[in-house]
């Protein structure tokens, strides 16, 4: 069956080239030309991947990727015309899997977009497929669910890898530069240090760790999970 790919992009000229690029591939692609119809169509055409312009008119594209993580784990990779660490920040830590700058090449996305849909389709499958209790935690890979104290807990896909990869440890310092290879699959130039402080952050947050007894920061090192 062909994977459906949904582009969100107010410029016609882009989302017809990568909508030609991609049904070349073999790809299902569905386009939206502003925020307010991608909102519609994510619902009606429930793609595989999106593609999402960070400015549209109507309704931004913070706004949607925020939308679809409050309610699953669709892909998405963000288009921007912005190049500033910041922006790119600010998308992943929304839950975006990859970024992508204008100008870009076709070619180089629609590998991003096999590369992240491969990635997605083997995410639950770990070399420990058996759940891992510590800290209170119950981490079960082959359902991606996460408890603490009994308490189900909403994790983004970033966020259960970087988690469980720290709990199959526990103890072991990981440097970011470990835990961005464990969770991301494109190209370094578009994550940054501090995209792997923002997961963390976010962890902990989810975790109610604001004491930080239970992610420990290692002070120029990385982060471990206590023993």
């Amino acid at each position: 069956m062909r994977k459906k790919i949904l582009i969100i992009e107010d410029d016609a000229k882009i989302s017809d080239l990568v909508k030609l690029y991609l049904e070349k591939d073999g790809f299902n692609v569905a386009v939206a030309n502003d925020g307010k119809q991608g909102m519609e169509k994510i619902a009606k055409e429930n793609p595989d991947l999106i593609i999402l312009d960070l400015m549209l008119p109507e309704v931004g594209g913070l706004t949607i990727a925020k939308s679809v993580r409050a309610k699953n784990n669709t892909p998405i990779i963000m288009l921007t015309a912005k190049d500033e660490e910041t922006d790119k920040i600010v998308g992943l830590e929304i839950g975006a899997d990859d970024y992508v700058t204008k100008p870009f090449s076709p070619k180089e996305l629609i590998a991003r977009v096999k590369a992240l849909l491969r990635r997605c389709s083997t995410d639950a499958i770990v070399d420990n497929k058996k759940a891992v209790r510590i800290n209170g935690l119950e981490i079960i890979p082959e359902r991606f669910e996460v408890k603490r104290f009994g308490k189900q807990i909403n994790l983004t896909r970033r966020e259960f890898n970087l988690l469980l990869a720290l709990a199959q440890k526990p103890g072991v310092v990981f440097s970011r530069s470990d835990l961005m290879h464990k969770i991301y699959t494109f190209d370094d130039e578009v994550v940054f240090d501090r995209t792997i402080d923002v997961h963390v952050a976010n962890l902990r947050q989810k975790l109610n760790d604001k004491s930080q007894n239970l992610i420990i920061t290692i002070k120029g090192v990385g982060y471990k999970l206590k023993e």
